[in-house]
């Protein structure tokens, strides 16, 4: 184990130190860092090289350095799912766990944090900062596991700059090539603001196999969020496309309600929230909510509906209070 020591009257991010083992000798000298992120190093700590436009550093519990690691929020990157981003001399992005194994050695010119057991990663583009946010912007991407290995890589079709499809490949067991889909997006996607190059798998049909979803951007005023969906199909042993997917505004997956929420803005004073499921085959509105404020200085009133087979949406309540209403969509109504 290694700790921090500083001759300032405070130990904290910017001050110089020094590093002393359990016995009290230095092991990691005064001046070799501009500064630490780490006063105790059981395992790794995140140092400064002292010099400008300085790297963090990834030393261990004997101050040897390790790798580089990726900056996020002006610090070493976050853990997420056991693993966080690396880098190497030449700025390749990789892997690496909390105890400082690499688990994915760096290839990748950029690449996400790893989320629900994936993470985006790609070998080409360039970064992009457009004043308000910064990010990556390439043709080419690949979903990654935890181990580094494809689960899918997709690519841009263009005519010029004009968007027109994806060519996207799912990998199976044995790293092997399962199905490859050449995709179109629709005719209105040149109104599309925001959009992206970007496909995610996520189990939207909550049949225990991940989907796929394809950015579509945000349109209108209210930049509304859409997507569309490629289902894996079990029968067929394949991903088909299914439309009904396109007509969900700002879905919002949810796993415990085994649904997707739909929310948007009607207007200044009152808000629309959907409800579908998966049902034979296609996403179906099961519940709809109107959340309508009428003063600013009252609580707003909801009307909601709910899916009856033969009948469609029936009204089951009309301007009630929240307490009224069904407790499922509390995760996600807009209370001012």
């Amino acid at each position: 184990m290694l700790v921090a020591f500083t001759m300032d009257k405070h130990l904290e991010v910017g001050v110089p130190v020094c590093y002393l083992d359990e016995r009290g000798d230095t092991i990691v000298p005064y001046g070799r860092y501009k500064f630490c992120q780490t006063d105790t190093i059981r395992n790794i700590g995140f140092v400064y090289e002292n010099k400008q436009n300085a790297r963090i550093v990834c030393i261990d519990n004997q101050g040897k350095e390790l790798f580089y690691v990726f900056k996020c929020d002006n610090g070493p990157d976050y853990i997420s799912e056991g693993l966080f981003r690396i880098m190497d001399e030449n700025g390749l992005i990789g892997f690496a766990d909390s105890l400082g194994n690499v688990v994915i050695k760096p290839q990748f010119k950029f690449a996400t944090s790893f989320e629900n057991g994936k993470a985006q990663a790609t070998t080409s583009g360039d970064a992009i900062n457009d004043g308000e946010h910064s990010f990556w912007k390439s043709d080419e991407w690949q979903l990654i596991d935890h181990k580094g290995d494809k689960m899918i890589k997709y690519a841009a079709i263009r005519s010029g700059r004009s968007l027109k499809g994806l060519q996207i490949t799912i990998f199976g067991k044995q790293r092997k090539i399962s199905q490859e889909i050449s995709y179109s997006y629709p005719p209105d996607i040149e109104f599309a603001n925001n959009l992206d190059v970007w496909v995610n798998l996520q189990d939207v049909s909550f049949d225990g196999k991940d989907d796929i979803l394809v950015n579509l951007g945000q349109y209108g005023n209210q930049m509304i969020q859409y997507y569309d969906c490629l289902v894996w199909n079990e029968t067929k042993g394949q991903y088909c496309k299914d439309e009904s997917f396109r007509q969900i505004e700002n879905p919002q997956i949810n796993n415990d309600k085994r649904c997707v929420f739909s929310s948007s803005r009607i207007s200044a004073a009152s808000y629309s929230y959907k409800r579908f499921e998966f049902i034979e085959g296609h996403f179906i509105e099961t519940a709809a909510l109107t959340q309508t404020f009428k003063t600013s200085k009252q609580p707003p009133l909801f009307t909601e509906k709910q899916y009856i087979k033969g009948k469609g949406l029936v009204t089951l309540h009309k301007d009630v209070s929240v307490d009224k209403i069904n407790r499922d969509w509390l995760s996600i109504i807009i209370m001012k």
